[in-house]
């Protein structure tokens, strides 16, 4: 059996949403915290289960909304489907929230995200026609605790617990899609995926700098989506394989305040030695210096503009996308420099 569980708090800087209880009124507000759930087989009976800690007054409920694979962002559990829910597992006010395969009471018609001040049942449901929660191909899940009534304003802690037979699942961070240890922390470096081990590297273009920013780290994501006025999200560019066979550096052009990406060890010293306005920033990510079955190459272009306007501002881009690359060739203002590295595509 592939199981995980994961211990946390429902605090006062939580997502707000409307209580699910039918006898609230509209404006009742509690709060709640979302997970993205990744399994790794199809046809695999899922279990959830959350648990309050003894002592603590609130009411637990757990929903699950199925969303298409990959999906993910701060609001991403409303663009899905709510296909099971539960309040108290067997009728017992106030007590603890569970799903298995054989929790089953259909409802009509399948409801769709809370959308605003909609209510939704307080017993276990599913969709008509789902005979059980199994995992589909194509999908993942957003699983969702929160409580049935407004919670007290202090923290409210938590145990949730998820199960399939077989295979692997994953708690994951529903802004970033990292994966989540056991107290609800965004696992980092190469290992951050139980599944595959992988990392999605993002890219930002800071338009203070005038360069481009890559990174796995799921704070420096944050910083940079808290900060739209400075940095401007262009997604995930390439994935950082967890068996890549070279850490890709990262360097901090101080004259710039650009970044610079390479995992080669003569660039890596030729660095150190001769460039001083380069701080060394550590390991970025994983990558491949071959190009092994499923890698693809990303390129680097310098940036002639910058370095005319100071030869100190040594600035690059990187890209994995072959249309990007012939676009950027074309420009005057920029120089190919090949392969940097190899990844896997998004």
């Amino acid at each position: 059996m592939a199981s995980i569980q994961l211990r946390n708090q429902l605090t006062a800087t939580d997502k707000v949403i409307p209580t699910p209880n039918l006898l609230d009124g509209s404006s009742a507000t509690t709060r709640a915290k979302d997970y993205i759930l990744e399994v790794e087989l199809v046809n695999q009976p899922i279990s959830i289960g959350l648990f309050k800690d003894p002592g603590t007054g609130y009411d637990p409920y757990v929903q699950v909304f199925q969303i298409p694979k990959g999906s993910k962002g701060t609001n991403v559990a409303d663009t899905g489907i709510l296909i099971a829910q539960d309040d108290n597992n067997g009728g017992v006010s106030g007590g603890n929230s569970k799903i298995t395969p054989d929790t089953i009471v259909p409802i009509q018609p399948p409801p769709r995200g809370l959308g605003g001040t909609s209510r939704v049942p307080t017993r276990p449901t599913f969709p008509t026609g789902l005979t059980s929660l199994k995992s589909a191909p194509g999908v993942d899940y957003v699983v969702r605790v929160t409580s049935l009534d407004t919670l007290p304003s202090n923290s409210q802690p938590f145990t949730l617990q998820v199960a399939t037979p077989n295979g692997n699942v994953a708690l994951k961070d529903p802004v970033t899609g990292a994966t989540l240890d056991a107290q609800g922390n965004i696992i980092g470096g190469g290992s951050g995926d139980p599944l595959t081990g992988n990392l999605p590297v993002a890219r930002f273009f800071d338009k203070v700098a005038g360069g481009h920013f890559y990174t796995t780290d799921p704070t420096e994501k944050n910083d940079r989506l808290n900060n739209p006025a400075r940095y401007q999200s262009e997604g995930d560019e390439f994935i950082a394989p967890a068996a890549g066979n070279a850490k890709v550096q990262r360097f901090f052009n101080t004259a710039s305040g650009t970044f610079f990406y390479t995992n080669k060890p003569g660039e890596i010293q030729f660095v150190r030695d001769n460039l001083p306005q380069f701080r060394a920033d550590g390991d970025a990510f994983n990558s491949y210096n071959t190009a092994v079955s499923g890698a693809i190459p990303v390129f680097r272009f310098t940036n002639l503009a910058r370095e005319r306007e100071n030869p100190q501002n040594i600035t690059h881009f990187f890209t994995a996308d072959p249309n990007q690359r012939r676009a950027v060739q074309g420009r005057s203002d920029f120089r190919d420099e090949g392969v940097a590295f190899y990844a896997l595509p998004v």
